[in-house]
């Protein structure tokens, strides 16, 4: 039986879920399969989203209590969960999009922290508070796509900056609040900003070095238009933003989930 969940990011998700052979990027999977780390935001290569942990079950989940906190100083709606890969918890926030690297043999001890400098005027373009739906992990990168749509590789160690690219322009209406997304060697991002009447695309990236791979992926909505009326103007917006995930099949062929008007569209992803 397919099950199938809707994941409130920029390039939403519909994840069809059971079954799944492993991700390409086996360093990755090997990691995933222990249930101590968390080293995805969906979880696992089924994108189920569940941990097999079962010392915490519904018999002693009352006597819980509460053994370090951490803040991250951001009073903004913070979505996407931390990442944890061996005994380092990744935290990221809302706009600015601060990372927080913090040691859990040390109570959440900072061991690191990166904070972009991004232009404040993306704020007012970001619909529905200035969330960020999490970073992602692969190849000893931690990966952000900030407000701004810059996709920055920073290193899981030490939070130097590895790379940063710069996916699309604020100033145009775009911007980014999608958690990264990894298959085989590279990081994909969309971009959000469909209340400005942006056409959205996806962007595959070498994890490596940030080159662009190809051409960006656009959501092509086959002449689907709609008119939108602001202040007695209106506005014919086409090909409106994609709702979009990557999906990996149990034979390893990876598509593209697309969700636009009410349509539902696959389409197999080229890298």
């Amino acid at each position: 039986m397919k099950r199938f969940f809707v994941v409130t990011t920029s390039i939403f998700g519909l994840l069809a879920m059971q079954g799944f052979a492993a991700r390409a990027d086996e360093a990755l999977d090997q990691l995933a399969k222990d249930p101590k780390q968390w080293v995805m935001q969906q979880g696992d290569n089924a994108n189920t989203r569940f941990s097999k942990l079962n010392q915490i079950n519904a018999s002693n989940a009352g006597k819980l209590q509460v053994a370090w906190t951490f803040s991250t100083g951001v009073l903004r709606g913070h979505e996407g969960g931390p990442l944890v890969v061996g005994d380092t918890m990744y935290v990221h926030t809302p706009f600015p999009n601060t990372v927080y690297a913090l040691d859990l043999n040390q109570d959440g001890k900072i061991l690191w922290k990166y904070e972009p400098r991004q232009d404040p005027n993306v704020i007012p373009i970001m619909c529905c508070d200035t969330v960020n739906r999490g970073v992602a992990y692969a190849d000893g990168k931690i990966f952000l796509h900030q407000a701004d749509t810059t996709l920055v590789a920073l290193d899981a160690k030490t939070g130097a900056k590895v790379w940063s690219v710069m996916d699309g322009e604020a100033g145009k209406g775009q911007s980014g609040t999608d958690a990264p997304f990894v298959f085989k060697d590279k990081v994909l991002v969309g971009v959000s900003g469909g209340e400005f009447g942006v056409r959205g695309w996806v962007s595959a990236y070498n994890i490596k070095d940030g080159k662009l791979v190809g051409d960006n992926l656009v959501a092509r909505h086959h002449g689907d238009f709609e008119i939108l009326a602001v202040d007695h103007i209106q506005y014919m917006v086409i090909g409106a933003l994609i709702v979009v995930f990557l999906i990996v099949e149990p034979n390893g062929l990876a598509r593209l989930w697309q969700i636009g008007k009410q349509k539902l569209r696959v389409w197999p992803f080229p890298y």
